[in-house]
């Protein structure tokens, strides 16, 4: 084993001497900037990639779930602690866990099953449309909410329609004027 006295600690400062080295008391935090890339550090520039239809669906899908439940368990919370039999503490909680707990996963459900029908659709009208604009984002937000409320008669789908268009409207509006910022969240969704 070579001896331990062929590396020589220079203290605390964090510099070494190595044998048989020519960069003798060199710091192993120097920094050569000649090793530092010139250009991005992304595999795909992000003005040249555009995410796949499954890679949108699986992302809203999940988000929608995700902010469901936190919508609803927002709701929920609201509902336990306002509707509680009792005064006690341990009532209240028990309301308002129950509370959580039913309105929470409906709310994800619900929200991920718009995500369901709103992500294929919107693929699909850019695809025979031959444009990837935000007109296609509208008319798939009319037609999902037309195709939620179908069961509910032909009113229930022209106000289901309305509030899809309204809502994804507005999404498109805020995503437009957010794009003027830099560093948007708008950017990567």
């Amino acid at each position: 084993m070579a001896s331990d006295s062929a590396w020589k600690d220079q203290g605390s400062s964090g510099q070494f001497e190595v044998p048989g080295d020519t960069r003798l008391n060199l710091s192993p935090y120097a920094l050569d900037p000649s090793y530092l890339p010139k250009g991005p550090e992304f595999i795909f520039p992000v003005e040249a990639r555009q995410r796949s239809w499954n890679e949108k669906w699986f992302d809203r899908v999940g988000t929608s779930y995700l902010t469901g439940v936190a919508v609803g368990g927002v709701w929920g919370v609201y509902d336990g602690l306002w509707s509680a039999e009792g005064t006690s503490a341990r009532l209240r909680g028990n309301s308002i866990l129950n509370g959580l707990t039913r309105r929470g996963p409906y709310m994800g459900n619900t929200f991920a099953v718009l995500a369901l029908i709103y992500s294929p659709l919107e693929s699909v009208i850019g695809h025979y449309r031959g444009a990837q604009d935000s007109a296609n984002s509208v008319a798939a937000g009319a037609i999902t909410g037309a195709l939620f409320k179908s069961t509910a008669g032909v009113r229930a789908m022209v106000v289901g329609s309305g509030a899809g268009c309204a809502v994804v409207g507005l999404y498109t509006l805020a995503k437009y004027f957010s794009r003027e910022k830099t560093g948007s969240v708008f950017d990567y969704v």
